[in-house]
């Protein structure tokens, strides 16, 4: 396969764990730490098995920005967490669609934090935030809506997925395998308290779907999306990203029924625009 193949497989593939999500019967907290904690484990035995030493070596990557990589896992397990939760409490659409104001969130971060000059950039901003409104803004916000709790677990989800986009810039020196292991690994530590105070209830089906979420895509769908950066443009990575929440949207409806509304259509289209045009803008 050539880089943009993979990447297309990967989104293809990501696209379609909040199915999964639904199928496992589990809580987000419950499915976002077996997911890292079988994820890293079978990274590290994959990897190991592949290259001798590896784990030493590995750390040995990771070690000079320990404290980074341990941020960035925290960012991951959040981001999970909150992902899964939104998808068990509104429609995958509404989910996916708000949770993919991470690209214009770590806009506004680059501005606000590193300094960036995003003036060219705040329509873009806009455009994503007046389509998040109106998905968000539907139904009359309620401590009592299922659905709109959904969204806020998927606006704090996006948050903490344009962490892990921006933390991973700035651990972009270390070995792509390592800094995987190890964000899972430390994922895996966050999460594990939290677990122990809630309890685990795993059913033979609940296992069943997260060894496939752990296998199928954080697995493979993460080693083929790191081979195809290696072929592919960032800026052509990123357009293909999209192939992510739209095939999740087609996935709902074929699996369970679910058609956007049009409001929910017209807002999620603005939001992955706003971020494709700001893609296309510095390219």
């Amino acid at each position: 396969m050539n880089g943009e193949i993979k990447i297309a497989a990967s989104m293809l593939i990501w696209g379609s764990v909040g199915i999964f999500a639904r199928f496992s019967t589990l809580d987000g907290l419950s499915l976002a730490f077996m997911r890292v904690l079988m994820g890293s484990a079978i990274f590290l035995v994959g990897y190991s098995l592949m290259v001798r030493g590896w784990l030493s070596k590995a750390f040995s990557s990771v070690r000079p920005k320990l404290g980074f990589v341990f941020l960035l896992g925290l960012a991951l397990a959040l981001n999970w967490v909150f992902f899964f939760s939104a998808i068990l409490h509104t429609t995958i659409a509404k989910a996916t669609l708000i949770y993919y104001l991470a690209p214009i969130i770590v806009v506004l971060f680059a501005g606000i934090f590193l300094g960036e000059d995003i003036k060219g950039r705040l329509p873009y901003v806009g455009m994503a935030f007046l389509g998040a409104l109106m998905i968000g803004l539907q139904e009359k916000p309620s401590l009592s809506s299922g659905d709109f709790f959904g969204i806020l677990f998927a606006l704090a989800g996006a948050f903490f997925y344009a962490l892990v986009t921006l933390l991973g810039r700035h651990l972009r020196d270390v070995e792509s395998d390592a800094l995987t292991f190890f964000q899972l690994f430390f994922a895996t530590l966050v999460l594990a308290p939290l677990v122990a105070l809630r309890g685990l209830s795993l059913t033979p089906r609940a296992l069943g779907v997260v060894s496939i979420i752990a296998l199928v895509h954080t697995f493979l769908a993460l080693l083929l999306y790191m081979e195809g950066l290696k072929e592919v443009e960032a800026g052509e990575a990123a357009l293909l990203s999209y192939l992510d929440p739209l095939s999740a949207v087609i996935y709902a409806f074929i699996i369970f029924g679910e058609v956007p509304g049009v409001t929910t259509a017209i807002g999620g289209a603005l939001i992955l625009l706003a971020s494709a045009l700001d893609i296309l803008s510095r390219r």
